[in-house]
């Protein structure tokens, strides 16, 4: 994944190595950690900018940016159907998935990641084909 948000100067190599690099408001907690990173640590970031695009908030607010990272490490992830009651509960329940704490609890690959979201979507497209029916009669039932 990349992270346009972490440009720096040439002349600041001797803090680079020592710092944690990542955008804060979607930073992995292992990253955070200093833990081995993985595509789990990308797809949690992935999740965090789905949430946000979804909700219109980051997944996690605070004062200060230590606060913050602090935050994806400590502090449960509140749902984005409970942010957005529109958000579907499969949609919702696929990001809460994709931000897990522990690497072991999201997705383990990509592939069931996309089938989560594409499940959630068909739920969708279904739920208004049952409401568009209700609405009207269709010609097989006039």
């Amino acid at each position: 994944m990349i992270d346009f948000g972490l440009a720096r100067a040439a002349e600041t190599a001797d803090t680079y190595e020592a710092a944690i690099w990542g955008t804060p408001y979607y930073v992995a907690p292992e990253k955070i950690n200093r833990q081995p990173e993985t595509f789990l640590s990308d797809m949690y970031s992935l999740g965090g900018t789905l949430y946000h695009a979804l909700t219109g908030h980051v997944p996690f607010e605070a004062p200060t940016v230590e606060d913050l990272v602090s935050a994806h490490v400590h502090t449960p992830l509140t749902p984005p159907n409970a942010v957005v009651p529109a958000v579907s509960q499969l949609t919702s329940d696929a990001i809460w998935r994709s931000m897990a704490k522990d690497p072991a609890e999201r997705f383990q690959s990509y592939d069931e990641f996309i089938m989560a979201f594409e499940q959630a979507r068909s739920e969708v497209l279904m739920q208004h084909v049952r409401e568009s029916n209700k609405q009207t009669k269709s010609w097989w039932r006039r």
